[in-house]
């Protein structure tokens, strides 16, 4: 019986999407910026700031129907039967574990199927959907990716992205297997069982060849390995939204057009700012000073976008700590300061 393990790297932004696990010998026998989070206003004035570990900023909301996010789409399902509580997306079961400027991670789902040594079935869940709702797509940080041997995983599409994509590949004995290796040819079901497949943020997951034994693997990618999201508010550019009356980027924030083909845009406070886009009064100037850039004997000095290290009197340099600093200053002639007795 011959096995097969592949990592295949796909990228899509389609917003349903379905993954299939199958044998293919089954008669004998896979981090965004932050700054919504910073500053005093973080969510609309009255809402819940936190599900169980989750700071939830505007433009989401915690509560469905709440009010407090800019959409329905937006808001959190905050299920307090969880101790601590978990959030979750409005519409479906996917549990959220961050929410960035622009992105989303939330928990994996893992499909997995699992065999004897004939090659019977023993454990299967071969087949997830992944429903998205409107606003959000799959970012392409994500890799399609089949951990086993002998498996064909498939990947479709579906609400104006119909599609339907695959891979399969061979492995040898595990002795030949390296970290991130791909494809091999031997009989190798003594060490591959199962097989898995998911969706990976791709610099949160590395292949290892124990992962074809162990048993945690599906627990521990589901907890591990998130999957991401883009987000984007509504499905017009920022020229189109800024004729309506509902255009939602504050002052001191610039508007940018989302880069898949569902439209929508994007608000980020400008450099040296800080606060949520999204919510009056905006964005706020940063506080560069109280990083302590300047040296311990300067003087910082917050301006707008900036800030200014200054050296005491009989000191020289830029004041910056990583610059010149602030250096005491000393005379060239000495000699005449002794002279006139002034000397020290």
């Amino acid at each position: 019986m011959i096995r097969s393990f592949l990592l295949c790297s796909l990228f899509f932004n389609f917003t349903w999407l379905q993954t299939a696990l199958a044998a293919s010998n089954k008669t004998n026998s896979s981090r965004a910026p932050t700054t919504i989070t910073k500053g005093v206003n973080i969510t609309k004035p009255g809402c819940q700031r936190k599900c169980g570990n989750l700071t939830v900023p505007y433009p989401f909301g915690i509560g469905i129907g709440s009010g407090c996010s800019i959409d329905p789409w937006f808001d959190i399902n905050c299920n307090a039967t969880f101790n601590p509580p978990k959030p979750f997306t409005s519409k479906g079961s996917l549990e959220v574990i961050e929410i960035s400027d622009s992105q989303m991670r939330v928990k994996n789902l893992v499909a997995v199927s699992c065999y004897d040594q004939l090659g019977n079935l023993t454990t299967q869940n071969p087949r997830l959907r992944i429903s998205l709702p409107p606003y959000f797509t799959f970012s392409d940080a994500n890799k399609f990716t089949i951990v086993g041997c002998d498996d064909l995983a498939l990947i479709s599409g579906r609400d104006g992205s119909n599609f339907t994509s695959g891979c399969v590949s061979l492995c040898s004995k595990r002795e030949d297997l390296l970290d991130g290796s791909l494809g091999y040819h031997t009989d190798v079901w003594s060490f591959n069982p199962c097989g898995y497949t998911f969706l990976a943020e791709e610099e949160s997951f590395t292949f290892h060849p124990s992962d074809l034994q162990d048993d945690t693997f599906k627990n521990r990618t589901i907890e591990n390995v998130p999957i991401v999201l883009d987000w984007v508010i509504g499905n017009r550019t920022c020229s189109e939204a800024q004729k309506v009356n509902d255009f939602t980027c504050r002052e001191n924030s610039i508007c940018t057009d989302s880069d898949t083909r569902l439209g929508g845009y994007r608000c980020s406070c400008f450099e040296g700012y800080d606060g949520n886009p999204y919510l009056e009064p905006g964005c706020k100037d940063k506080n560069e000073c109280e990083s302590s850039p300047c040296d311990p004997q300067g003087t910082c000095t917050n301006t707008p976008d900036s800030f200014i290290c200054s050296c005491p009197q009989g000191f020289i340099g830029d004041g910056k700590k990583d610059g010149r600093g602030c250096v005491k200053q000393t005379s060239p002639f000495p000699a005449m300061k002794l002279s006139l007795g002034t000397y020290e």
